[in-house]
């Protein structure tokens, strides 16, 4: 059992409760004041955000790309697991390309969700250890969860990218270790590119890393185009994101667009 169920949990159980008292309360034809009350509730608890806690949450992103044949029959059922789980926040998105996502969990119950994703979703991972070497756990919990809901939908893309078709995401240069990574980028003119968005680079970065100062990651592609606008198509480039998923189609981008021979992707994002 849990020690402690987060706020973010415990918010979201009531505002699903609420939900039900409000339809129940249509569906039984109330009075029009008390019906209208329970909405000002619900809306109430929807725009109030949950408290700090205590509790400890890790943080998991991942993603994947191959062909989904039927996305939204694998929302349905992800969504039910995860809302059913009732401790699970964050977001999936899962398309045509793949699935894109980050779920926060308990420390405690972080050795469950592999468990859970591959029950559910088997079309995305076959076994309980294809979806635990999917997840890349951030390194150390936060002290409350970071997400205040949980999203599981279907989108066109797992990862907007403003393409009206896609690239060949397998075609996306090599992932890089971080313990080779720290000594590539060190050597002199290594070309080193920064994928995320400007707030984040701003928080910090790789010495001497370009960052491509963008609001949205659709916009990296004009970017990208003038930060290796004069470097030779057979000198490597390094780049970075956080993990993992927008350096994929990044270095898909920078390889068969732009012709460059050699990309390299921090391992993980």
């Amino acid at each position: 059992a849990l020690s402690a169920v987060p706020a973010a949990a415990r918010r979201l159980q009531k505002i699903k409760e609420l939900e039900s008292k409000h339809a129940l309360l249509v569906e039984s034809g109330a009075k029009p004041a008390v019906i209208r009350n329970a909405r000002k509730e619900l809306g109430r608890l929807k725009r109030t955000p949950p408290p700090v806690d205590g509790v400890e949450s890790a943080v998991a992103t991942f993603y994947g790309f191959f062909p989904v044949e039927e996305p939204s029959v694998v929302v349905q059922s992800l969504r039910a697991a995860l809302e059913a789980d009732g401790l699970v926040l964050g977001s999936v998105s899962v398309a045509s390309e793949g699935y894109n996502g980050a779920l926060a969990v308990p420390v405690e119950r972080r050795t469950q969700l592999a468990q859970t994703l591959s029950q559910a979703a088997p079309e995305l991972w076959p076994t309980e250890a294809d979806a635990e070497t999917a997840l890349n756990w951030d390194a150390q919990p936060t002290r409350s969860s970071p997400f205040h809901r949980l999203i599981v939908k279907q989108k066109r893309r797992a990862l907007v990218d403003g393409f009206e078709e896609p690239l060949d995401w397998d075609d996306c240069g090599a992932e890089v270790p971080p313990e080779a990574w720290h000594d590539e980028i060190a050597a002199p003119g290594a070309t080193v590119l920064d994928v995320r968005n400007t707030y984040e680079s701003d928080a910090g970065t790789f010495a001497g890393a370009v960052p491509l100062n963008t609001s949205t990651f659709v916009e990296s592609w004009p970017k990208l185009d003038e930060a290796l606008a004069d470097r030779p198509r057979d000198e490597p480039v390094h780049m970075f994101c956080t993990g993992g998923v927008r350096c994929v189609k990044a270095g898909a981008y920078v390889k068969q667009k732009l012709g460059f021979t050699d990309v390299r992707r921090l391992e993980h994002g």
